[in-house]
């Protein structure tokens, strides 16, 4: 492994380890990123010399934000995987999954239940932790607003 290599390896496993996963997560997502094509579960174990149950493991926790792809050829069982490299994208996957996993289920649950308890006699207790519902339901609204403006925004910019 050159000293390039070395350097852009020990920035995503800073990067990723920052966000709270595993310098392994780094380095796997690491070589995938310099990598210029996609390439084989197969073959990015010989380069990082995680077994390919690892590899499958980080790559799950990896795919639903977007950064990385896995790609199926007819003809062959092999999978191969590919790491996006425009940032705008990566981040509108991101942001994109956010809006469809947390504040969907936000959207979908927290009515109900505000509703449900809005109109119980409840103790003082009681009544600030719904106000704290209220709140987060409210703020969920407004980072919805925030994310759609995002998306547009990185759709029109061009990071190239």
């Amino acid at each position: 492994m050159d000293e390039l290599d070395k350097e852009c390896l020990e920035f995503w496993q800073e990067a990723t380890s920052l966000q709270g996963l595993e310098a392994s997560t780094g380095t796997i997502f690491g070589v995938l990123f310099m990598e210029p094509l996609e390439i084989s579960m197969e073959d990015l174990a010989k380069k990082t010399g995680y077994s390919l149950a690892s590899i499958c493991n980080k790559i799950k926790m990896l795919e639903p934000g977007g950064m990385v792809k896995r790609i199926r050829h007819p003809h062959t069982k092999k999978v191969f995987l590919y790491a996006e490299k425009d940032f705008s994208k990566m981040l509108s996957s991101y942001l994109l999954m956010k809006q469809k996993t947390v504040i969907s289920l936000g959207k979908d649950k927290l009515p109900e239940l505000i509703k449900k308890y809005k109109n119980k006699k409840l103790n003082e207790e009681q009544r600030k932790k719904l106000m704290i519902m209220e709140h987060y339901y409210h703020d969920l609204l407004q980072f919805e607003v925030m994310v759609d403006q995002m998306i547009k925004k990185l759709e029109e910019i061009d990071f190239k």
